[in-house]
């Protein structure tokens, strides 16, 4: 991947991570959460938002963790890291695009191809991790 590209997907991945950890954190504690479970044209989904807000602490786990790796894509020395902690959700949203909200795989699937590109460009440095 060409430096410029992979900066420009670093940072804007990383700003996307922890712009939307924070919006969510702050309508979870200081809005209305409920607003996040409205405007899915599939059946199903709203529901499913509910369930999570309804355990108090899934969504916010999430959030801060889209938060920690936002800022660790953001620090060049840590950005292997960052992808890594960003992985999870990313393939989450995936999943969230493909069986429940098919209206929004697009925008999902950006989100996990994104993710994947860093990971891939970081490849050389998980080597070590997996024994080769």
């Amino acid at each position: 991947m060409k430096p410029k590209l992979h900066t420009a997907l670093r940072i804007a991945f990383a700003l996307f991570l922890i712009g939307s950890g924070a919006k969510h954190l702050y309508t979870v504690y200081a809005g209305d959460p409920t607003v996040m479970a409205t405007g899915y044209p599939e059946e199903g989904a709203t529901a499913f938002v509910l369930a999570v807000l309804a355990t108090k602490f899934l969504l916010p786990f999430i959030c801060t963790t889209k938060l920690a790796a936002g800022a660790l894509l953001l620090a060049p020395k840590y950005e292997p890291l960052g992808a890594l902690v960003a992985f999870p959700y990313s393939v989450g949203m995936l999943m969230w695009g493909v069986f429940m909200v098919p209206s929004h795989l697009l925008i999902m699937g950006g989100i996990f191809a994104v993710n994947a590109a860093l990971v891939v460009a970081n490849w050389e440095v998980y080597k070590p991790l997996m024994g080769k």
